[in-house]
């Protein structure tokens, strides 16, 4: 596992992303947040490096977590929202702020997390405002986790109350 690790060849199971941004330097000004860097890709979605839409390609609908993690430089009240399919996700923002104290520097991160159901074709994004001050992306502290949950339920129906798995992927 170590050596496949190592090399970015890890391939679960279920869809699963893991992205992050090894250059850093992204200013947060209303626009959308990238990656260029994929540790993790599955092939039901699809993600081009330093874009900023990651798209479910494959039928595997069903719920996902979503969760995004980010630390800023500068000084500011920032925050992030996810967008699926060029909306908003209601009650998906979280603000984090950066200040500057005298000559000395505080950066502030910030997890962004959340459960969204998601489709053949749909795409999500993460948007960054700033509200006030300045904000911008330290190097190795942004990163895109979207994984699938399997969902074990019970059958009230033919099965005779059988445990059953939904959401069309389960190994």
């Amino acid at each position: 596992m170590r050596q496949r690790e190592a090399n970015n060849d890890i391939k679960p199971a279920i869809p699963y992303v893991f992205l992050f941004d090894d250059g850093g330097g992204q200013t947060i000004n209303g626009s959308y947040i990238t990656w260029d860097t994929t540790k993790v890709l599955t092939h039901h979605f699809l993600y081009t490096s330093d874009t900023d839409r990651v798209f479910l390609t494959t039928n595997s609908a069903g719920l996902y977590e979503i969760k995004f993690e980010i630390s800023l430089s500068g000084s500011g009240v920032n925050y992030f929202e996810i967008y699926k399919n060029g909306s908003i996700v209601n009650g998906s923002r979280v603000y984090v702020c950066s200040f500057i104290d005298g000559q000395d520097y505080y950066y502030m991160s910030g997890v962004l997390s959340f459960t969204l159901y998601l489709e053949r074709n749909d795409y999500i994004q993460i948007k960054g405002v700033n509200v006030a001050g300045t904000g911008e992306t330290i190097a190795d502290c942004s990163r895109l986790f979207v994984k699938f949950l399997p969902m074990q339920g019970w059958d009230n129906g033919t099965s005779a109350g059988r445990t059953q798995y939904t959401g069309e992927v389960m190994r």
